[in-house]
């Protein structure tokens, strides 16, 4: 996860400023800014909050409801859990990323204490509480829940990178303390779906990157019903490129690029996932990457 050095001061340097400004004296109780959860590439609140170092206090950050084992496709309440005996408001921001460094899964509100947002330097997905979240008055811990979706099969290993402010309740940036974590995940191998099916196989994409359109191709032992589709790293339909009965036999389709409606999809990491009449996959999922 290293690949993310070169700009890894942008983040640290758009923070600063902020932190400079005539209107940043007080803390960012409706949520911190995007980019600060010291994943690969960004900076740390401690930018801002920097009466102490970081992870200097006597508390921490945790996430729990998330196996170490995930399985692709699947629900999880994720809970952030922000501890310290001298706090009494709270904050926090995390982010879920694959080996490349970019957010998969679908993340959701809970409730009112959360909000998810997209930017930072690398355009990330950050879950990150709201003013109503910061608790104000609450003593000795506070956490938050979020919700989840794992990404489809073949995303393979993540990483949960979270911060927490364990703040004074001052109304400004100093006296607090501020906390990272960050949790690993690999991909569950015990899934549902076979490793080589002796029904079907899904061969690679070719070409594998393109740009606008590459081959998906698979082969049949025998006559049956399938759906072959294209879904984004968040696990979401982007296109089924075929549905219905096909013989025995190898059958290739070509992927423009584009989405059910015909418009174009932007850069970045897909999946080829050969399914049979009842949504099960035949094959793990291909990897597809779209350049421009």
């Amino acid at each position: 996860m290293n690949n993310y050095i070169k700009p890894a001061g942008t983040s640290v340097l758009v923070a600063m400023a902020v932190c400079l400004t005539a209107g940043a004296a007080l803390a960012f109780s409706s949520g911190p800014l995007d980019g600060l959860t010291a994943a690969p590439g960004e900076g740390n609140c401690t930018q801002c909050h920097s009466t102490f170092g970081l992870n200097s206090g006597a508390g921490s950050v945790t996430i729990s409801g998330i196996p170490q084992d995930y399985a692709p496709l699947t629900p999880y309440t994720v809970t952030v859990t922000v501890a310290d005996p001298a706090a009494s408001r709270w904050g926090f921001e995390f982010t879920i990323l694959d080996i490349e460094g970019v957010s998969v899964g679908a993340v959701s509100n809970a409730d009112a204490n959360t909000q998810i947002s997209t930017g930072g330097a690398f355009g990330r997905t950050y879950a990150k509480h709201t003013s109503a979240g910061s608790q104000l008055g609450q003593g000795t811990a506070a956490s938050w829940n979020v919700n989840w979706t794992s990404p489809a099969e073949g995303a393979g290993d993540l990483t949960v990178y979270v911060a927490g402010n364990a703040a004074n309740g001052n109304f400004s940036t100093s006296g607090d303390n501020i906390y990272t974590n960050s949790f690993a995940m690999s991909e569950d191998v015990t899934s549902s779906v076979p490793g080589n099916s002796p029904l079907a196989s899904l061969h690679p994409a070719y070409p594998n990157p393109f740009n606008p359109r590459t081959q998906l191709s698979f082969t049949l032992a025998e006559g049956q019903n399938v759906s072959l589709g294209v879904y984004d790293v968040q696990g979401r339909l982007v296109t089924t490129i075929y549905r219905g009965d096909l013989p025995s036999g190898t059958h290739s389709y070509t992927w423009r690029g584009q989405d059910q409606q015909g418009r174009p999809q932007p850069s970045g990491l897909y999946f080829g996932r050969l399914m049979d009449r009842s949504g099960r996959d035949l094959n793990r999922p291909i990897k597809m990457t779209l350049t421009k």
